[in-house]
This record gives C-alpha cells, structure tokens and sequence, in this order.
C-alpha cells in the first residue's frame, strides 16, 4: 500500500520546498514594493497640489505689486508685504519640490525591485525547465547565491534571508516593515537623476 503525499520531512530536501521559498520571496517583494509606491504616489500628488497652491500665491503677489507701483502712497508698505509673500511661496515651492524628488527617488527604488523579481523569476524558470538541474540541490543553492549577490539594497537582501529560512510572507514582512518603514532612502550609486 503506498504511504500518503504529505510536505517532506524537514531533513529531506524537496525542489517544490525551494521553489515554493523563492515565489514567496517574489511575492513578498511585490507586495512590498506596491505598498511603497502607492505612499509615494500620494506624497507626489499632495506635492504637486502644494506646489500649486504656492504658485498661486506667487502670482497674486506680482499682481499685487504691479497694482501697488500705481498707489504712491502705500507703495512702500505692499512692496514690502507682497515680497515677503513671495519669498515664502518661493520656500514652501523649493520644500515640495524636494518632496517629489523623493518620491521619484521611492518610484526608482520599487522599479529596481520589480526588476530583480522578474530577473529571479526567469532564472528560477530556466533552472525548473532544465532536466540537468531540476533535481540539483547544489544548481538550487547557486541560483540562490545569485540572487542574493544581485541585491543593492539591505531590505532585500532581509527578507531574502527570513524567506530561505522557511518564514511566510506575512512574517517576512512584518519584519520588513518593522526595519524599513520610516528608514531614509538608501544611497547608492544607482540614485536617479531627475534634470
């Protein structure tokens, strides 16, 4: 009579153990990156609106000064109030334009993420279609290595590490969250350019 299908014992490797590990990692990456973008999409749009506001203002003020050079009297007194004004347009303009920058630089990030899911995810498709390595522990060890060699940023190479310890997504991610959520951008040499 034959035993039942069950999960591999722990001691017993499996290819669909290890294949099962690197979706996860993929799937925990996506869910990661989408949920940055989607911060970053929102903190661009209340920059642009901002940005817009500060602007308006901006152009109230001119108008203002060009009405004032027509009253002597008062030109003194709204030069100086409407400059003052414009100056402050000016700051708040340059705060939200550093903002967007920012958030382009989060967009940058997440699009270098998807790029490494896609990169693994065809590796790990070429390694499961190839007879020679479907079954090869040490074929699975060295796609490993790759992948993780081809990580720039260390919450990557994190939840790489938590996933190919047997963690699930979710618990992957609660500690990605944990440790990058309010972390500053890292720099690399791959920082965009905007202009």
């Amino acid at each position: 009579m034959d035993s039942a299908i069950g999960p591999p014992s722990e001691s017993e490797w499996s290819q669909i153990r290890e294949t099962m590990s690197m979706l996860y990692l993929s799937a925990a990456q996506i869910e990661s990156s989408m949920r940055e973008g989607t911060e970053a999409v929102y903190s661009l749009t209340d920059s642009l609106v901002a940005i817009s506001h500060a602007s308006d203002q901006i152009e109230n003020s001119i108008s203002e000064l060009n009405a004032s050079d027509q009253v002597a009297a008062a030109t003194s007194q709204m030069n100086s109030t409407s400059l003052d004004v414009a100056r402050e347009s000016n700051q708040n303009i340059s705060v939200q334009i550093k903002e967007s920058v920012i958030a382009c630089q989060f967009h940058d990030r997440i699009t270098q993420r998807l790029e490494h899911v896609t990169t693994s995810l065809s590796k790990v498709c070429a390694l499961i279609s190839a007879p020679e390595t479907y079954n090869d522990p040490q074929a699975w060890k060295s796609l490993q290595n790759e992948i993780c060699s081809g990580y720039t940023m260390e919450a990557e190479r994190l939840m790489f590490e938590h996933i190919m310890r047997g963690m699930s997504v979710n618990e992957a991610l609660e500690i990605y969250h944990h440790n990058f959520d309010d972390a500053p951008i890292e720099n690399s040499d791959d920082e965009i350019e905007l202009f």
